[in-house]
């Protein structure tokens, strides 16, 4: 399925190339900026999404285990809030940031707290604070990312290009979340407890540091992402108006 997948992707980029009114313009996404923005968003779905599908069942796993906290399926929810609010006010910041010193470093400053976030997670596990620390950086992190690639997208394409564009955005921050999730998944089911049988608690700890790297990786990539290529459109001057 993977070969197959990559032909299939291969004849739909050459038949983009050749049509004259292409539904996705690769011209326009092999541009220095879009493309290295999808890159960092590929890498930033890998680490976002993954640490977010394995939190609630770390919390979950029973004391018995050696770790977790046995959470209930709606306390392990609860447990993403501190995310979602630190969410709330971090997007505004990073579109001031972004509009003062330029959507780059907001996006890489998101994604090293998210890195710092799967690290503090990989090292300190033992107590429901030191989750939900995690949590506010991590909601921090993703919000300042996601913004950012929003911007970075939307400055550096036509107008006309937008929609096209911002959607392959999320379509490449998705496909790096679902392998992110999946790899985690792989991980969990391979490190387990011979006791228990469920995932050992290295298994999290693992995937934790996985994600950590990726967010890493992502916010250096991040970093060589260029101004616009295209000027910003200036006023005209009177004279050209009348």
């Amino acid at each position: 399925m993977i070969a197959a997948s990559g032909v299939l992707l291969a004849a739909w980029i050459g038949t983009e190339l050749r049509v004259a009114e292409p539904m996705v313009d690769m011209r326009m996404m092999s541009q220095r900026p879009v493309l290295l923005t999808n890159t960092t968003a590929l890498i930033a779905g890998f680490a976002m999404f993954g640490t977010f599908v394995l939190v609630p069942q770390f919390v979950s796993t029973p004391e018995s285990s050696g770790y977790g906290f046995g959470a209930s399926p709606t306390l392990a929810g609860l447990y993403l809030v501190p995310a979602s609010a630190t969410m709330l006010f971090a997007g505004p910041v990073a579109g001031m940031l972004g509009r003062r010193y330029g959507s780059k470093w907001p996006l890489a400053l998101g994604m090293a707290l998210v890195a710092v976030a799967g690290l503090e997670l990989a090292a300190w596990h033992d107590l429901p604070s030191h989750v939900i620390v995690a949590m506010v950086l991590l909601g921090g992190g993703v919000a300042a990312a996601f913004a950012a690639m929003a911007a970075l997208i939307t400055e550096n394409v036509r107008p006309t290009e937008t929609g096209v564009a911002t959607g392959m955005n999320t379509v490449m921050r998705t496909v790096g979340g679902v392998v992110g999730g999946q790899i985690g998944a792989a991980i969990l089911t391979s490190y387990t407890s011979a006791q228990t049988g469920l995932p050992a608690e290295r298994a999290y700890t693992i995937a934790f540091a996985l994600s950590a790297a990726a967010a890493a990786v992502a916010s250096v990539v991040a970093v060589f992402i260029t101004a616009p290529l295209r000027a910003r459109r200036q006023p005209l001057p009177a004279e050209a108006l009348d």
